[in-house]
């Protein structure tokens, strides 16, 4: 009799040890993919974006240097890549749409080169349109301004610089429009 209640509990003990161990190793490994405080990807914190036309310094083709604080008038701030297929993809929307935007002067920002710039503006058919313009700048400058924003996003503004809406990631053209 006692021998059997001697089993019984030693095996009682090894299911709770084997349930412990099996617990602790969930536990771990669930630490290990769910990312501390600090290693969140920064887009959960792309919230950030001010409410106003953002303290950043652009450079257009041309060279010239404007703040985009200081832009007048109704206006759309277009993150993007040239190489990204998302925001080609944008890039051909606001062009087939360009009447919706006619009250609005569009600013196609990107941290890629120049050269870069000017042959999107020209193989997207947007570089002699009146109302838009394209303008470097940096990484830094961006993210401090904006926060760390996916391309491509819209950012829509008030004749006062108030921000009206925004756009991150690729946009259908028709929710963009009813920004407008």
């Amino acid at each position: 009799m006692k021998k059997g209640i001697y089993i019984i509990v030693g095996v009682v003990l090894v299911l709770l040890l084997i349930f412990f161990i099996d617990n602790l190793n969930s536990k771990s490994a669930t630490r290990e993919t769910q990312p501390t405080a600090e290693e969140v990807p920064a887009a959960n914190t792309a919230a950030v974006v001010p409410n106003e036309l953002p303290m950043m310094s652009l450079t257009r083709l041309d060279g010239s240097s404007l703040m985009a604080k200081n832009l007048e008038g109704k206006t759309v701030l277009v993150l993007f890549q040239p190489d990204c297929d998302h925001c080609q993809r944008e890039a051909v929307q606001i062009r087939e749409n360009l009447e919706a935007f006619d009250d609005y002067t569009i600013y196609f920002v990107s941290d890629a080169a120049l050269p870069q710039l000017n042959q999107f503006a020209r193989e997207y058919e947007l570089a002699d349109k009146n109302n838009i313009h394209f303008a470097q700048a940096s990484v830094n400058d961006i993210i401090h301004a904006l926060g760390p924003v996916e391309a491509p996003s819209v950012f829509v503004y008030s004749e006062e610089g108030r921000l009206v809406s925004s756009f991150i990631g690729e946009t259908p053209i028709e929710e963009i429009k009813s920004a407008l």
